[in-house]
């Protein structure tokens, strides 16, 4: 059945949008189909043309519900408005953004105008998962704002294989684990991108099981998945996001000459990614445990180097910055320079307003407490190392933590453990695989 429907899939910022052509035959003998007109638009990336064209099928048949939801569809894109653009916690308008706001209340007004011509309109609810997700920052707000609408519209999964084929239902389990992975709801999120897989391979959902595979240290299962998106995925724009899980979860395997060729694609063939920075220092530690120190230490420096232009760049994004410091921290780690690492991360630890959020599978105000705590201690401050790692166990009471407190908690209380037992501590693998 699915190989008859008429259907577009398309990845946004690991959000996948589905836009639909609601036509028939008859109707395009008789006048123009800007719905069809729209679509191919949407396909080609073309969001504001495709909106022109959506706008003229609703005015040519008010009651087109498709209409509605595929232009609510293009606003609800990182287009138009993306949560990273503002502060957590923030609203659009908040932040300067009415643009951005906007947006998301015309994606809004044409979800619920989908809804209000037909309350059976499932896809309607996906795309208002969308326009939240792309909207909020916080736990709470995911748990009740993104994920009750995904399960809407898995209520009525018939409807959406009906309408538009089994990629279309897949295209729900994976937003709904994409926005589990983001909570750190870790077994939620392996759980629905395995019924996403089950049905379709979804190129993102590929790409997100297999650093949340290694987040549950299923590393051969991460492998299988990184190497079937590689294979997917070289040529395109988005080989990088293929091949850092690869590289990681061949490390981990100890398949080292393939971990090698891994980070090696990355820096070579996409030099602005933000998995450059983590690519060297993972090739420095291959480097080093293979005794080749000169080379290891040549690819820690670009690391510091490349985080260090980001942070001085005015150009630098509010959302980048938190990662760069991280990323900067651990490099400094590595080689030895604890007091600089203390620096970078209590940069975190110190500026919550930025760092106090999820950011490409990460939260660095948390992870920053995890890598000052390990600095200190490697300095012989380990009163202070408890200090910071009793605050993180404080913080995971705040319910915004409920991901982390689940797979987080045991590892600081072992962590704690060993400071108390006069031990210094180096920072857990889990906290140096960023941006999976």
């Amino acid at each position: 059945m699915a190989k008859n429907k008429v259907r577009l899939i398309v990845a946004v910022v690991c959000v996948i949008g589905i836009a639909l052509l609601g036509w028939s035959m008859a109707s395009t003998l008789a006048k123009t189909d800007y719905n069809a007109l729209g679509l191919a638009e949407y396909e080609a990336g073309n969001y504001e043309k495709a909106i022109e064209y959506f706008t003229k099928a609703i005015k040519q048949d008010p009651g087109n519900v498709d209409a509605y939801y595929n232009r609510g569809a293009c606003y609800a894109t990182e287009d138009f408005f993306h949560h990273y653009d503002k502060l957590p916690g923030q609203t659009y308008i908040e932040a300067g953004l009415s643009d951005e706001e906007e947006a998301f209340q015309k994606a809004m007004a044409d979800f619920n105008k989908a809804l209000e011509l037909n309350p059976d309109y499932a896809l309607a609810h996906f795309g208002i998962g969308n326009a939240y997700y792309l909207y909020v920052d916080s736990y709470a707000d995911r748990a009740s704002k993104v994920i009750p609408e995904y399960e809407k519209a898995l209520e009525h999964k018939d409807w959406i294989l009906d309408k538009v084929g089994v990629e279309g239902v897949a295209a729900v389990y994976t937003n709904l684990a994409r926005t589990y992975f983001a909570m750190c709801e870790m077994d939620k999120a392996y759980q629905n991108y395995k019924e996403a897989l089950d049905l379709a391979s979804i190129d993102t959902a590929l790409e997100h099981q297999a650093p949340v595979c290694i987040e549950l240290e299923k590393y051969g299962e991460a492998y299988e998945l990184a190497t079937a998106y590689i294979a997917m995925a070289e040529g395109s724009e988005e080989f990088d996001l293929a091949l850092m899980p690869g590289m990681i979860a061949a490390y981990h395997l100890e398949k080292y000459d393939e971990a090698v060729e891994y980070g090696n694609k990355i820096i070579a063939t996409f030099p602005d990614s933000g998995y450059v920075a983590g690519a060297h220092r993972f090739l420095a530690k291959i480097y080093k445990e293979r005794g080749n120190d000169t080379t290891a230490r040549e690819h820690i420096h670009a690391a510091i180097s490349m985080c260090t232009d980001i942070i001085d760049s005015e150009e630098t994004g509010v959302a980048d910055i938190p990662g760069a410091y991280y990323e900067r921290g651990l490099a400094y780690f590595d080689i030895g320079k604890y007091d600089k690492a203390i620096s970078d991360f209590r940069y975190l630890v110190n500026h919550p307003e930025i760092a106090n959020r999820e950011i490409a599978h990460e939260n660095y105000y948390f992870e920053g407490h995890i890598g000052l705590a390990c600095a200190y201690s490697q300095v012989g401050r380990n009163d202070e190392a408890k200090q910071v790692l009793q605050d993180v166990l404080r913080l995971l009471d705040d319910p915004n933590f409920e991901g982390y407190r689940k797979y987080r908690k045991t590892g600081i209380e072992t962590l704690l453990g060993e400071l108390s037992a006069g031990k210094s501590i180096p920072i857990p693998m889990m906290y140096q695989v960023i941006g999976k």
